[in-house]
């Protein structure tokens, strides 16, 4: 591809993450003052004289990690600086060298990439001088910025520029409309590993600790000339049952990225296929997303656990109502099995969300259902529906002119998008419709 792509490098708490946002221009990967908070490789992108840059934020080197997850990070680090045109390395000007600096500046020469050293947390001129002694880590390019002030953030984009290497126009093929997924539901259902296989590496940090995933963290794949961004959704709790600030952050987060997403695939445990966290995360995902998918998960161990698909989709049928205009397929996400098929079911229902109706027809359609079954209504409280229209960007949203929206009943509303769904084929779409007053002249 013609994208160029940066690693972000640095031991924890050196300000990776807050340059990395500051980079890209929005707060994707979570900040904090708990050495550790970043596990995964975070991906974003920023556009700079028409040249399309992927950085990375990977996860704070550390060799003294106390939470289990130091062999992981290490992994990703090593992913990055592989797949990277420039490593950025980030050290912290208020505590000088640490010994770790010195063993990650080992690593970033022995890669043999284009690097540049920054020095952050130079917010005033007293500590310019700061930078200096960094010169001891062997770079030729260093330098100061705050990350959090915004100082120097334009003097480091010009350097990166010049860094980058050139790259033939030629190399990236013209692909389709990209599909943005998201994978999410509850702790430990396995969507690391899913989002693992559907990326074709260990992109995410998969482990049986709940919680493992922190960040939503996304990717681009193309398959059959057809492009996705997959994002994996750390694990979703309600509300009561989160504890700590980093997961409140990261899970308002994972619903932003379900917010953003074409269609949804919900995770559920063959094991324990139907509780009260994945309700709240279904009511979640419906107010969200434009298309959902329920993918019960682990189904390699369903013969192991004298288990069967038929009473394990029966299960989640009754128990989610809710769901019943969503396909329901059993996958396994560590063995690969019915993955195409999920990628599949993912591209149908895209396809279907994007329909555009003849606005004729569908009024028509529409004003014979209404005159075919009226609203009942209460006394002084008629409703009186005039229309219905299309929305041109989001189409699976549909706005009905009425007299008085107050007056129209959730069990009406469910009619209208029951007689939709039996005339037009929206399996896993999720229909949107909206009442508005007719505007006075």
């Amino acid at each position: 591809m013609n994208d160029y792509n940066i690693a972000l490098i640095g031991r924890p708490n050196v300000g990776k993450s807050t340059l990395f946002n500051r980079l890209i221009g929005r707060k994707k990967a979570i900040v904090s003052t708990i050495p550790g908070t970043t596990r995964d490789r975070i991906n974003g992108e920023i556009d700079i004289n028409d040249e399309k840059i992927i950085v990375t934020d990977v996860g704070g080197f550390s060799e003294d990690q106390l939470d289990g997850f130091s062999d992981h990070i290490r992994e990703q680090i090593e992913f990055s600086l592989n797949n990277c045109d420039l490593i950025i390395m980030i050290t912290d000007g208020n505590e000088g060298i640490a010994p770790t600096d010195k063993k990650v500046a080992q690593i970033v020469r022995n890669s043999n990439k284009k690097s540049i050293l920054v020095v952050n947390k130079i917010d005033n001129s007293n500590k310019e001088q700061f930078v200096n002694e960094f010169y001891e880590l062997g770079f030729n390019e260093i330098i100061g910025i705050s990350a959090y002030h915004n100082l120097n953030i334009d003097l480091l984009i010009d350097k990166i520029l010049t860094e980058l290497p050139s790259k033939s126009k030629n190399e990236l093929n013209q692909i389709s409309t990209q599909i943005r997924l998201s994978i999410v539901g509850r702790p430990n259902t396995g969507k690391s590993t899913l989002f693992n296989k559907l990326h074709g590496s260990k992109r995410s940090i998969t482990s049986n600790i709940p919680g493992t995933t922190r960040d939503s963290i996304d990717y681009d794949i193309v398959v059959s000339n057809q492009s996705y961004n997959i994002v994996d959704t750390p694990g979703i709790r309600r509300r009561g049952k989160i504890d700590n600030f980093i997961e409140k952050v990261s899970v308002s987060k994972a619903i932003d990225y379900i917010s953003d997403s074409d269609v949804s695939i919900l995770l559920i445990d063959t094991i324990e296929p139907a509780t009260n966290q994945d309700a709240h995360i279904i009511k979640t995902v419906l107010h969200s997303t434009d298309g959902i998918i329920v993918a019960i998960n682990k189904s390699d161990l369903i013969k192991s656990r004298n288990l069967n698909h038929e009473d394990i989709g029966k299960k989640v049928r009754e128990e989610f109502k809710f769901l019943k205009d969503a396909p329901l397929i059993f996958i396994s996400g560590l063995k690969g099995t019915k993955i195409n098929d999920l990628i599949n079911l993912c591209n149908q229902i895209y396809k279907k969300s994007k329909i555009i109706h003849d606005e004729n027809e569908l009024n028509n359609f529409i004003m014979s259902k209404v005159a075919q079954n009226l609203p009942k209504n209460k006394p002084n409280q008629i409703l009186h529906i005039y229309g219905v229209k299309q929305h041109q960007t989001y189409p699976n949203v549909f706005e009905f002119t009425v007299n008085n929206p107050n007056y129209v009943h959730f069990s009406y509303k469910r009619y209208i998008e029951n007689v939709m769904r039996e005339k037009f084929d929206y399996e896993g779409v999720i229909i949107k419709l909206f009442f508005r007053s007719r505007r006075k002249k």
